[in-house]
């Protein structure tokens, strides 16, 4: 007697069907649209775009998840993420012990216990994709969480100094702890750090490992870099701020295409 386990929606041949495959770059090509539009509509519109930015890659990410890694994997995932993610933002809003005091704005929307609702959102896609990457960079037990720590820190911290930029929240504690070089206390760039390394081995270990589910999460993940280098250098005009987390990046992308051209 044989027992089949419902992976997620994919063709007895091997892989997702096409129509499956369509759904994450569907949500992909918002976000991605959302990105370009951004720096040139009125800035009272910018808040309502920048929601749905964050919300499109929550479900690129999340659809992603569910068509190559299957139901389970998923539903784990999101538990994992979500919930240490919302756990530690609405601690550290409460005592600001964990991170440093910081005060957010309703400008991205409704919060919950003082926390955006949009928040553990991006900690959930953030580390989605750095898993995904890292586990094209490497399949050891250690070195895998590690490098998608790395990726998923280096974006967090970009994405953490264009929204202090931007005005949805404030670091109240950046002058008695301040930044190695960035927008946000250097407690908040190295317990960030600990916390994705956490999420990451929690998440177990993916055996999929192959170019075609890895293209969306390195495409997006390569376009945010060039939209954080777009908004420090243009928008911002000052891309030492953000010198970095765009050296992280960098790194990841950098390691990732070393190893997939050594794979052919």
């Amino acid at each position: 007697m044989s027992i089949r386990v419902y992976r997620g929606p994919h063709r007895d041949t091997g892989g997702p069907t096409f129509g499956f495959r369509t759904i994450p770059w569907i949500f992909f090509a918002l976000g991605l649209l959302g990105t370009i539009t951004w720096p040139i509509i009125p800035l009272d519109r910018q808040d309502s775009l920048t929601f749905f930015i964050i919300l499109f890659l929550f479900i690129a990410s999340t659809s992603h998840a569910f068509v190559w890694w299957g139901m389970a994997w998923a539903a784990t995932f999101m538990v994992v993420s979500l919930g240490i993610s919302f756990s530690v933002l609405a601690l550290n809003s409460a005592t600001g012990f964990i991170f440093g005091e910081i005060t957010y704005t309703y400008r991205l929307g409704l919060q919950l216990l003082y926390v955006p609702i949009v928040a553990p959102l991006i900690w959930s896609s953030v580390t989605y994709f750095a898993i995904v990457i890292s586990r094209r960079i490497s399949r050891s037990t250690y070195m895998s969480p590690l490098s998608a720590a790395i990726a998923a820190t280096g974006l967090l911290i970009a994405v953490d100094g264009l929204f202090v930029k931007a005005g949805f929240h404030k670091w109240l504690t950046l002058a008695e702890q301040p930044a190695i070089i960035g927008l946000s206390p250097v407690k908040f760039q190295v317990v960030s750090f600990v916390i994705f390394l956490v999420m990451m081995i929690l998440s177990g270990q993916n055996s999929k490992n192959d170019r075609y589910s890895t293209r969306m999460p390195i495409l997006l993940y390569t376009w945010l870099l060039l939209f954080i280098i777009f908004c420090a250098q243009f928008l911002i005009d000052n891309v030492t701020n953000f010198v970095i987390p765009i050296i992280l990046m960098s790194y990841v992308l950098l390691i990732f295409v070393y190893k997939t051209i050594k794979e052919r």
